[in-house]
């Protein structure tokens, strides 16, 4: 039992302790609120409970388990254990019990004795021990189990055990006499049995008696002596014992005890019956104060005995019923025994356990109240010296601003105390939060007036001062913007007249913006000082009434009647629908793609990044922006806005009136809102993207759910689209239905015209026609038979689907697969390009709003299924050209001009042989072998169907294009030649300059420009050359660019300078040198003389050259009749040919530097 409750202790304490940590230190571990503390005291109470309950279930399984193997032993050896004494331990005869009347009889007959007084009038004795001694000292007793006498009360009952104390039968007793149940206890033993290790020690009768009663009271041990050895009218001997007394100090008391009964005897002599009772008493004791003495200590010595043990009595048993209640005395002295030394009440007794803790709860409530009349005190103190130091910083404003900030800061903390409840050791009865608040907001409010209020206003009525003087004709957007931004500095300097209209975080934001300090402070900090006190005053001002300023009414008067010029009716009306979308709030959830293919899983199809916002759809329109824009318009808030009004109903004479009627108001928001609902919707769908798919079983798989009549997410999503664009569209009532019907029976025509009725569709049927068409809405009047529907659709991709899965799982899939895709190569018509075209024309068909989702949902999964098949194709194409055009390209124009810089040209036939339009080899192969991937527009070759999702290689692309543009102009007439027209340019120091260009020349000397007709190459190819001659006023004839070979034109123009003029038309500029090094300046070189010139003989000065440095820039204007003429050929410089049509997707190569042009 000890240990039971031992643990009982300890769980309560473990619990009572952790509690409390989480009373004091909880905010410390994330336990902040007082629901979350209340939740975690919960636990903490359940846990101990659980733990109470385990600890007593082992403390049942203990006793169970040792109450069984006991019996279970006894009825094992119960055989051999009859006759014995051992029997009787096996087997439990009748003892007589007490009925529960027996101590009621006691109740009455005490209660007729004694009255109301019955339970405290005498002392209660209760004897136990041996049964046989009891009854031989008072034989009446174990008949009623009580006796009560003029001394005191006695009382005995015995348990199942003879000897043993009845439990129920102390229980009864404990409820009759609660606060003392028995004044003493009495163990009778036999004085003539030996005393031995099979003596009963009675601990744990005394024990039980404790636990029961939770009373300890004094115990006397009784020695009581048969009959035989009785003596008539002996007095009671007895020995009292010391407290804590150990067996030698018992021994020591017994045989002082021993010897005063000796001398008495021989006193006595010839002895009475005194005398020889004292005698045989002393003789027996020589014998048995040894073991007496061990008996007796081992008695007190366990369960709290050593105090309460008072001592050992000897008395010889009466046999006489009559004379056992006069017996010597006795029952005298152990009353009086019991009344010099009362008992006490054991730990567990309920008395004991309220004591204790209530003396606990005293002690820790003062302890409390002490630290909480510390901490109060000190808390008030620094709010006090924090009102003081706010006092005395009137002069320095720096100071001043340090110290409201620092009262703020304290206000805040009393706050949040008031708000989240105060500290542990704050609230023990000593707490003043409550007062010390109301009592700082008084300085707070006045310097926070001079500090804080007093500049932003000073600020705001200057701005409206400027505002109200505002000139509104002929305003800029500059200065309407100003002016515009005014309304907020009037918004707040009208809250700061008028509490109950303030908004926080607007407020605080202007109160930073135009609050201004005389201190110097650093920028830094002074905006860290605006935003905080500002917050805190605009936090606080609603709650604060006494705070509001005064307005000038002539200065707001004047700032509305600017703002009300400048604003108009456009502002207002969008002032009511931006109210009107603040006022949804989160009342509707945000759809996601999720959302709207609900029932269907969207992972590895289509994925979406964003969401259309819950005002936006159409369970936000249907229940509360429909009702929201009716209710603005009965209210016409347009006329109406406070800041502008003041909330009269009247606007100010001067002020513009609402033109606009309540449906038109009406029309306009609706108008705003449908907008922008189909802009969300757009923007939300167009930004869906299909999830590429790597493999062919992977498109077949993606396919195959697409189609999928019960999970496609393409199917859900539409549906919901079409469901969404039904938002606003009227519904016609069952009358109008079926008054239409009999008309539509009867055949009936009214001659009058049939009024205009609205559309079906609703205000989104222009933005989500398409849509709703394509998904056969009966209200738009296409109920899917027409030649675009989404089954249809559906339909075909089915049938690619199964192709491709056909192809899959056939044993030769890739020569399938090569089939199909040089069948898309080739441009012949199959299911996959037949697919891909009508995929095309559905997107086409949901115009450039939807372009994004109708490329995503419709055309995407279609082109990358022909991707699927076209890619392996792809190596087998590249090599058929390498074969076929890029090396016999190599082997015929490596090394040769213009594809290389060199001295060697390329043949100008062969070049028109793979460059010939139509009929050219390159023209030929991109015809044969690519006519369902790439299509000539114009001089352009594009990727068209199939060849839009290929990856082309860039320089393939680029060559080809080069190529054709030059063919399609060189070869325009059937012979490679370029017409042109050249116009010489006169030139400051220049008198006459020839061209020639395969035997044409062009010759001016400063007479009027002309044009004249060129073309290259010359139909007479015979020489081939260029020459640039010109002849200056003080030079002879100089040459440049003196050139050779079919491409001399060519490479002439490299050399010149091209500026654009118009669209035909460009300057050349050459810059031309003299062809002699030796000249001198100013001189010009003479015409050789001839050998048999006279002159020719005659010696003469050395000839002085022109100056080698005298560069005179040559002008001609070039036309060309189409194109760019020759400067097309340019391009052809360094061309090179690539190898390969398509490249992989991983990596598309930078274009290499030989591949473009160079600059000319």
């Amino acid at each position: 039992m000890r240990k039971l409750q031992f643990d009982l202790a300890s769980i309560l304490v473990l619990a009572l302790i952790v509690a409390g940590g989480i009373w004091m230190w909880g905010g410390r571990i994330g336990i902040e609120t007082t629901e979350e503390q209340g939740y975690w005291l919960s636990v903490i109470a359940v846990c101990a409970l659980v733990l109470a309950l385990v600890a007593s279930l082992d403390r049942i399984g203990r006793w169970w388990y040792a109450v069984h193997t006991l019996t279970k032993w006894l009825r094992q050896r119960r055989p051999d254990m009859r006759g014995t004494t051992q029997a009787m331990v096996s087997v439990v005869e009748d003892q007589p019990r007490k009925s529960p009347t027996a101590l009621a009889s006691l109740r009455a007959e005490l209660r007729a004795m004694h009255g109301r007084r019955w339970r405290w009038q005498q002392p209660w004795v209760l004897l136990t021990g041996d049964a046989a001694a009891i009854s031989a000292l008072v034989p009446e007793l174990p008949e009623r189990g009580w006796i009560a006498s003029a001394d005191g009360v006695l009382l005995w009952s015995s348990g199942s055990e003879p000897g043993r104390p009845d439990t129920a039968w102390l229980k009864q007793l404990y409820r009759m006499r609660r606060r003392r149940p028995v004044d003493a206890i009495v163990v009778v033993t036999d004085g003539d049995a030996p005393i031995n290790e099979a003596t009963p020690s009675h601990r744990a009768d005394l024990a039980r008696i404790r636990e029961v009663l939770r009373w300890s009271a004094p115990t006397l041990v009784l020695e009581v002596d048969t009959p035989s050895a009785a003596m008539v009218a002996c007095p009671t001997v007895a020995c009292g014992l010391p407290r804590h007394a150990l067996p030698g100090e018992i021994s020591a008391t017994l045989e002082i005890l021993r010897d005063r009964l000796s001398d008495r005897s021989v006193a006595q002599l010839p002895q009475d019956g005194l005398g020889r009772y004292s005698g045989k008493l002393s003789q027996r004791l020589d014998g048995r104060i040894s073991a007496l003495s061990e008996w007796l200590a081992k008695l007190a010595g366990g369960n709290g005995m050593r105090s309460s043990l008072l001592g050992v009595a000897f008395v010889p048993a009466t046999g006489d019923a009559g004379d056992s209640v006069h017996n010597g005395g006795l029952w005298q002295y152990l009353t009086d025994a019991a009344r010099r030394h009362p008992g006490r009440r054991t730990v567990w007794h309920p008395l004991t356990i309220a004591a204790g803790v209530t003396t606990a709860a005293v002690v820790l409530w003062t302890t409390a109240m002490l630290l909480s009349a510390v901490q109060n005190h000190h808390d008030l103190r620094t709010a006090r010296q924090a009102v003081q130091a706010l006092h005395a910083a009137r002069t320095n404003p720096e100071t001043r601003l340090q110290a409201l900030d620092a009262l703020q800061q304290h206000i805040q903390r009393y706050e949040h105390r008031l708000q989240n409840s105060a500290p542990l050791f704050t609230r023990f009865g000593m707490n003043r939060d409550a007062e010390a608040l109301a009592a700082l907001w008084k300085p707070y409010a006045a310097a926070s007036h001079a500090v804080l209020v007093t500049p932003v206003v000073q600020d705001m009525e200057a701005t409206l001062v400027d505002l109200a003087q505002l000139q509104v004709q002929g305003l800029t957007d500059e200065t309407s913007r100003w002016a515009l931004d005014g309304r907020d500095t009037l918004k707040a300097y009208l809250m700061l007249a008028h509490p109950e209209r303030v908004e926080p975080d607007f407020l605080a934001e202007q109160l930073a913006r135009h609050w201004s300090t005389e201190a110097r402070i650093p920028p830094g900090r002074k905006q860290d000082l605006a935003e905080r006190l500002a917050r805190f005053y605009a936090d606080h001002l609603r709650a604060h009434p006494d705070w509001r300023v005064t307005p000038r009414a002539e200065l707001v008067a004047g700032a509305r009647q600017t703002l009300l010029a400048v604003i108009g009716e456009r502002n207002a009306v969008d002032t009511i629908y931006q109210t009107i979308l603040e006022g949804a709030g989160r009342k509707y959830p945000d759809l996601t793609l999720a959302a709207l293919a609900a029932g269907t899983d969207t992972r590895g199809l289509v994925r979406a990044t964003g969401a259309v916002p819950g005002v936006f759809t159409r369970q936000g329109y249907e229940g509360y922006v429909e009702a929201a824009i009716e209710k603005a318009t009965r209210s016409q808030d347009v006329a109406h806005d406070w800041v502008l009004t003041d909330g009269q109903a009247e606007a100010a004479p001067s002020s513009p009136q609402p033109s606009t009627s309540a449906d038109a108001l009406r029309d306009a928001l609706a108008q705003r809102y449908f907008a922008d609902y189909a802009e969300h919707w757009q923007q939300f769908m167009n930004g869906l993207q299909w999830e590429p798919a790597t493999t062919l079983p992977g498109v077949v798989d993606q396919l195959k759910l697409l189609a999928d009549a019960r999970q496609s997410p393409v199917i859900a999503l539409m549906k919901s689209l079409a469901y969404q664009g039904g938002a606003g569209a009227r519904k016609d009532s069952l009358s109008d239905t079926l008054v239409a019907k009999a008309q539509g029976i009867l055949g009936r025509k009214d001659e009058a015209p049939e009024a205009v009725r609205p559309d079906p569709a609703g205000p989104l049927g222009a933005a989500f026609g398409p849509v709703l068409r394509l998904a056969g809405q009966p209200s738009t009047g296409n109920t899917g038979g027409s030649e675009l529907s989404l089954q249809r659709y559906l339909d075909r991709v089915t049938a690619v689907r199964l192709r491709l899965q056909q192809m899959t799982q056939s044993a030769d899939a890739n020569a399938l697969a090569r089939q199909m895709a040089q069948s898309l190569f080739q441009g012949k018509g199959s299911d996959l390009a037949d697919t891909q075209a009508y995929a095309r024309l559905m997107a086409a068909s949901l115009g450039a709003e939807w372009a994004g989702m109708g490329e995503t949902l419709f055309v995407r999964p279609v082109v990358q299924a022909e991707q699927s098949v076209l890619q392996p194709a792809q190596a087998s194409l590249n090599e058929a050209w390498r074969r076929s055009i890029a090396l016999p390209w190599q082997r015929a124009f490596a090394g040769r001009y213009p594809f290389a810089a060199t001295a060697n040209d390329a043949s100008l036939p062969e070049l028109a042989r793979y460059i010939r339009p139509q009929s050219g080899l390159i023209n030929t192969f991109l015809l044969a072998e690519l006519a369902g991937v790439l299509a000539l527009q114009g001089d352009q070759w594009v990727p068209v169907g199939s060849g839009t999702g290929l990856t082309f290689d860039p320089a393939f692309l680029k060559s080809i294009n080069t190529l054709q543009r030059i063919g399609a102009h060189l070869l325009v007439q059937g012979e490679p030649r370029y017409q042109f027209e050249l116009r010489p340019i006169p030139t400051p120091g220049l008198t006459d300059t020839r061209l020639t260009l395969d035997r044409q020349t062009l010759h001016y000397y400063n007479q009027r420009e002309t044009w004249q007709a060129m073309s290259w190459p010359a139909a007479n190819l015979q020489e081939p050359r260029t020459l640039l001659q010109w002849q200056t006023e003080r030079a002879g004839t100089n040459k440049t660019l003196e050139i050779e070979g079919v491409w001399a034109w060519v490479r002439m123009l490299e050399h010149a300078r091209v500026t654009p003029i118009d669209s035909a038309t460009v300057q050349l500029t050459f810059h031309a040198r003299p062809d002699t090094g030796d000249s001198s300046p100013g001189m010009a070189k003479p015409s050789p003389e001839p050998p048999d010139s006279a002159a020719s003989l005659l010696p003469r000065a050395e000839r002085v050259a022109a100056p080698a440095t005298l560069v005179h820039p040559i002008h001609y204007q070039m036309r060309t009749a189409v194109g760019r003429g020759p400067l097309e050929a340019l391009e052809l410089r360094d061309l090179r040919l690539p190898e390969r049509i398509f490249v992989d997707r991983a990596a598309v190569p930078a274009q290499s530097p030989a591949a473009r042009p160079k600059p000319m």
